[in-house]
């Protein structure tokens, strides 16, 4: 039976996120994002940066259909609201940037927005949130206006994240890897975690500043 997920910021040890939110409460901060870039950004030009998040969970067996979506602060949290406008119309502004969005994998055009998701682990820097040409495994929440906005429309974890550690913090693929089926600990057939890999994009014509709050939710089904 599976319990609980973690979603931490290390590769091993586990070190779930908890990152101070204005309004109080815990969670993950994506940091400041300007206009025509991306955070987290290392290097716009080489198409650097990102947010790790790996996906694991505390049962003796594996869970299925993992996915991921996103909604409005508050929702699951119950946290107080702490950002610039109200947590309804954050939740629109996400969703609105993700359906207008191009699909510049650095925002080279200025014209990429909203919350995107890589999920190959081991992805070139080149390749990396190249939506453009991956778009098995490139994801942006609020595509199309439906996708990735509630749990109907939530994104499966690929079988392309599925990872585990073969010694020492070395990480590695599962042998068989299953899209939306993590392991157990351990398990290195399935792997046991999810290596997430997120940005949020602005497009040069976003208008709206401030802080921007929403909550991510990690989906999952297992057998009692």
């Amino acid at each position: 039976m599976a319990g609980n997920l973690t979603v931490s910021s290390l590769f091993t040890p586990d070190m779930p996120y908890a990152d101070a939110l204005l309004g109080g409460g815990t969670g993950i901060e994506f940091g400041v994002a300007t206009n025509g870039s991306f955070t987290p950004l290392t290097n716009k030009t080489s198409n650097l940066g990102k947010l790790d998040a790996y996906i694991s969970h505390d049962g003796t067996a594996k869970i299925t259909e993992a996915s991921t979506f996103i909604q409005t602060f508050g929702t699951n949290t119950g946290f107080a609201y702490g950002g610039g406008d109200t947590a309804a119309n954050d939740f629109v502004t996400m969703r609105d940037l993700g359906n207008a969005s191009g699909n510049s994998k650095n925002n080279a055009d200025g014209n990429s927005g909203g919350l995107w998701r890589e999920m190959d682990f081991d992805v070139s820097d080149t390749n990396r949130f190249d939506q453009a040409t991956r778009p098995t495994l490139v994801y942006i929440h609020g595509d199309n206006a439906t996708d990735g906005i509630d749990a109907p429309s939530a994104f499966i974890l690929k079988a392309d994240g599925m990872v585990y550690d073969s010694g020492g913090g070395t990480e590695t693929a599962g042998t068989v890897p299953v899209d939306g089926e993590i392991g157990a600990s351990g398990d290195t057939v399935l792997g046991d975690r999810f290596h997430d890999q997120m940005r949020i994009f602005l497009p040069s014509n976003f208008s709206t500043g401030g802080t921007i709050q929403f909550e991510i939710v990690y989906l999952f089904a297992y057998t009692i």
